[in-house]
């Protein structure tokens, strides 16, 4: 069974967390996800129990408890949602009229003409920014 804790101190070790799951071993794993901009654990974890008896009695137990100053909340873990947020409208690339686009159907995107200015070579010139 996998739960979440969730409302956990940055501070609050893996020991820590271990120690306080003592009552319910056998853990089968323990995931303290790491915040990639800053390098240090983010305030939950996700722990899996060999059996749903522990489990349960492990979020009777545990929800609401104090570890590091902090409250836990602990429960049972949801899968994750497939697709999360609303999907977004497919991309469309500039192509030529009749080209075939990715899922097979025919797009017809019509081309911005390029107004750029011209240097003495003849090539274009960047716009440059104010």
């Amino acid at each position: 069974m996998k739960l979440f804790i969730g409302n956990l101190s940055y501070e609050t070790t893996e020991g820590e967390l271990l120690d306080m799951l003592a009552d319910f071993q056998p853990i089968l794993d323990l995931h303290r996800p790491i915040d990639r901009e800053t390098g240090r654990p983010r305030g939950f974890a996700f722990v899996t129990l060999e059996n749903r008896e522990k489990g349960e009695a492990a979020v009777i137990q545990l929800n609401g408890a104090a570890i590091g100053g902090r409250k836990l909340h602990v429960n049972v873990a949801e899968d994750r949602r497939a697709g999360g947020a609303a999907p977004r409208p497919p991309r469309r690339r500039e192509m030529d009229d009749g080209e075939e686009g990715e899922g097979g159907e025919i797009v017809r995107v019509q081309k911005k003409p390029d107004d750029r200015p011209v240097d003495k070579q003849g090539n274009r010139v960047r716009y440059k920014g104010i």
